[in-house]
């Protein structure tokens, strides 16, 4: 299966009458706002009372989905997904090729693309408050890492909103490593990645967040590794004992080995 042979009938067969007639509703009166099409996924914002965060994938030849809608994963379809796909299959090129969007910016100048920013910033108020984040120090984003873990126990916030959440953190660590500071960029990888694989192990569940998203944060992290001349070899062995010490359901796929060969640690 893929995006392009969902069509209208197909929306109707999976998902129920109730449901496929709200997601219409929410896409008529336009409060599905398009989002990202990537290889094996669909990314939107549904706005429905609230806007709820919609991410569509096909694996298998299955449609899997994650929504901040308090509908679980597993469930019949909700009508915030409903509404992404039928939003797709009706415009599809309202939907942004996140590839192609990322080869295009890297044509722009410096100069262009602060324009672009800048612009971005007098048209969205989401925009500005990113931009104000930027001043965040190393302490202040690993508190912020904090809110959002204890966001997810309290049951405040959906995994769909952590994630978005926790991205931010990695953006902003991302940011840190071009700027020279690949050690406070490790530092937050590593951060990221203890306290959602404590989480996991928490709660006994070893996909509690997106696979994908631990992945991610795993191989950035080696990678910072890799590259920082001036590696505290101390403090990373610190940081891998910690990771080691996590339960085998919450590693996962997660291999140090490699890493440890190379810094010449034990194990």
């Amino acid at each position: 299966m893929r995006f392009e042979e969902i069509d209208a009938q197909t929306l109707d067969q999976i998902g129920t009458p109730e449901d496929n007639a709200k997601a219409r509703l929410l896409v008529e009166n336009h409060q599905v706002k398009h989002g990202y099409r990537l290889p094996d996924r669909l990314r939107g914002l549904v706005v429905d009372e609230q806007p709820f965060r919609v991410e569509v994938r096909i694996k298998d030849d299955q449609l899997t989905y994650v929504c901040a809608c308090p509908q679980e994963e597993g469930e019949a379809l909700c009508t915030h997904v409903l509404a992404l796909l039928r939003a797709w299959n009706q415009e599809p090129e309202k939907f942004l090729n996140q590839a192609e969007l990322k080869e295009r910016l890297k044509k722009y100048s410096k100069r262009e693309l602060v324009d672009i920013i800048l612009d971005m910033a007098d048209r969205v108020d989401a925009a500005r408050g990113i931009l104000k984040e930027e001043d965040q120090g190393l302490d202040d984003i690993l508190e912020s890492i904090d809110r959002v873990m204890e966001e997810v126990v309290d049951e405040a916030a959906s995994l769909a909103e952590a994630e978005v959440k926790l991205k931010r953190s990695q953006a902003r660590a991302d940011r840190l490593a071009q700027s020279g500071r690949l050690a406070e960029a490790r530092s937050i990888y590593f951060y990221l990645l203890d306290n959602i694989l404590s989480l996991e192990e928490k709660f006994k569940k070893e996909k509690l967040f997106s696979p994908d998203l631990k992945k991610e944060l795993f191989e950035e992290y080696c990678q910072f590794i890799h590259e920082d001349r001036h590696l505290e070899k101390e403090l990373v062995q610190q940081e891998i004992e910690q990771l080691e010490s996590r339960t085998p359901i919450s590693l996962g796929e997660m291999d140090l080995s490699e890493v440890k060969r190379e810094l010449a640690l034990p194990g």
